[in-house]
């Protein structure tokens, strides 16, 4: 099809008026329905975390465990709380940039920051719980080197899965980065 019977198309078609408002909201990020399944998650698990701070003292023993152990687990559960806050920020503007290209590059910087903030910290959030719940264990007998060495595989785990994840995304972003950088090269 050539441009002159593209353009005589597009001009035979009956378009209604839209509003800049409507035009606004079709285009705002925020509309999106995958940020509002995120935004929904991230509401869900804050209140999560929220109960289970409010009950832990009482549910969990909080008051028979250390102090700093106690103040240990509500840090935990913040960074928990802050790590998700900052993933639905570097998702809800990936547009940050003159042009696709660069807002594509300055994406893959946040990603790559942002994957060793988030690996870091879901890594020793978890540390910090298992730390809370083993602080009134007797660590006598053969068993209790069975608990850590457990908890210890879940933590290595825990890390090899995030790093591929992490790993995974990236790779796709850059994928995508250079595929532009070719196109634009040409």
């Amino acid at each position: 099809m050539n441009l002159e019977n593209l353009k005589s198309s597009y001009k035979s078609q009956n378009f209604e008026e839209v509003s800049k408002d409507v035009l606004m909201n079709m285009v705002a990020v925020n509309q999106h329905p995958i940020l509002r399944g995120i935004r929904r998650q991230l509401i869900i698990e804050s209140i999560g975390w929220l109960a289970f701070l409010a009950l832990y003292y009482n549910l969990f023993d909080g008051h028979l465990r250390p102090v700093y152990w106690n103040i240990l687990l509500i840090l935990a559960v913040g960074l928990v709380m802050v790590h998700n806050l900052l993933g639905y920020r570097i998702t809800n503007n990936p547009v940050n940039g003159s042009n696709l290209l660069e807002s594509l590059r300055n994406y893959l910087k946040r990603m790559r920051r942002y994957s060793n903030v988030s690996i870091s910290t879901r890594v020793l959030a978890i540390a910090m719980i298992f730390g809370f719940f083993l602080s009134t264990a007797d660590f006598a007998g053969p068993r209790s080197y069975w608990i850590v060495f457990g908890m210890l595989l879940v933590l290595v785990i825990q890390i090899y899965l995030l790093h591929r994840m992490w790993s995974k995304r990236i790779r796709i972003i850059t994928e995508k980065y250079r595929q532009f950088m070719v196109k634009d090269s040409e």
